[in-house]
């Protein structure tokens, strides 16, 4: 499966250290709430997908598939994807079932702990429960079972034919698709961008490609 992933410099050093890249933390990992989605995705994954393939693995590599549509896969070197200072910039080959496809749109429903369906009912529980509480709850405060009611409805994220109003109606070709796995290997490496980001100027300043046959690192 062709992907495309914008990395630290750090995860391209790993590569080049250990043949082998993989997340022990996520870049927002510093952040409760995105904390528990990344969680709740590395979770499906273990479902999905199976286990991490080596100890240590705790969070998924994220990829894109597709960035905007079937007809533009790629992301754009751009300052809303380009970090501060030094990444690379990485077309990868990865076998089809180390990978997990979602909907990135409603991805965020994730992100927000917030339902993608049944939200008419499921906002009446929350308001009936911070009623009884007096105050604003947070998401770790409702009861288990209503935050599992709430989180079976993210796993329609993995339903890419689905069509509503969340994304517009539109067909899986028209809209942005993410991708996770595990671990990213050296063999995997189509072509790799070293970019250096200083404020809003965006350089490249190593490009390899060696065909799908992976690069030299």
């Amino acid at each position: 499966m062709r992907l495309w992933t914008i990395q630290g410099i750090e995860i391209y050093e790993q590569l080049k250290r250990d043949g082998i890249a993989y997340c022990t933390k996520p870049y927002w990992g510093d952040e409760p709430i995105f904390m528990y989605a990344y969680q709740w995705m590395a979770k499906q994954m273990r479902q999905r997908i199976g286990e991490p393939p080596i100890d240590g693995i705790e969070y998924p590599i994220w990829a894109w598939y597709q960035y905007d549509s079937a007809k533009k896969r790629k992301p754009p070197r751009s300052l809303d994807n380009i970090p501060e200072g030094m990444s690379a910039y990485m077309e990868i080959e990865v076998p089809d079932n180390e990978v997990l496809l979602s909907g990135f749109s409603v991805w965020h429903a994730v992100l927000n702990q917030c339902p993608i369906d049944d939200w008419k009912a499921i906002d009446k529980v929350e308001e009936r429960l911070e009623k009884e509480a007096g105050r604003k709850l947070d998401y770790n405060e409702y009861p288990p079972q209503f935050r599992d009611r709430i989180e079976k409805t993210w796993e329609e994220i993995f339903n890419l034919d689905r069509r509503d109003a969340n994304i517009g109606r539109r067909h899986k070709r028209n809209r942005s698709i993410q991708a996770t796995f595990w671990m990213l290997k050296q063999e995997y490496i189509v072509s790799v961008e070293i970019l250096k980001r200083e404020g809003d100027v965006i350089k490249t300043i190593h490009l390899y490609d060696d065909s799908g046959h992976g690069v030299p690192l």
